[in-house]
């Protein structure tokens, strides 16, 4: 998985964001596999057992819908939910530190990669994504169908116990 650089969305940008949570490690399934097709997410962050992909504003109110349509009604019960703007205080990222610890060893991976469980108390928001161009993908993108269904279908593969 890699974290884009380059332009970051304004703090004020963010706290205004609509979003759809999900269990971190399906989240961080889903980032993978979007990655791998090439697919724009808009940001993407982490906090504690949850990850959250940011969606422009007004955008949480029609995701509903939009599963449905897609085929994943609220009769399957899955752990994906669309939240609107005002509940989720977001840091504005911070610039990455010059590592001065030498080389890596082979192995080790800094927390919030795949495969790394998060500490229950750990309340920190760790960027997995940082959006370059505004606060998310809009009902007008044809990217938001393909990362809700996305979405989607690593939460049911997390539900079954299938691999990602």
């Amino acid at each position: 998985m890699t974290v884009q650089s380059g332009r970051t969305a304004a703090p004020g940008v963010l706290l205004g964001s609509d979003r759809v949570e999900l269990a971190r490690p399906a989240g961080l399934a889903a980032l993978v596999r979007l990655d791998r097709l090439g697919r724009p997410t808009g940001p993407v962050l982490a906090r504690g057992r949850r990850a959250a992909f940011l969606l422009a504003p007004g955008t949480a109110e029609q995701v509903p819908e939009l599963l449905d349509w897609l085929g994943w009604g609220p009769g399957l019960g899955l752990d994906l939910v669309p939240l609107a703007a005002g509940d989720l205080r977001v840091p504005p990222p911070r610039p990455p530190r010059p590592d001065r610890s030498g080389p890596r060893r082979a192995g080790v991976r800094p927390r919030g990669a795949e495969g790394d469980p998060p500490r229950p108390d750990d309340r920190r928001t760790v960027w997995l994504r940082h959006g370059g161009h505004g606060p998310g993908l809009d009902l007008r993108s044809p990217d938001l169908l393909r990362l809700l269904d996305c979405l989607a279908d690593a939460c049911a593969r997390a539900r079954l116990g299938l691999a990602p």
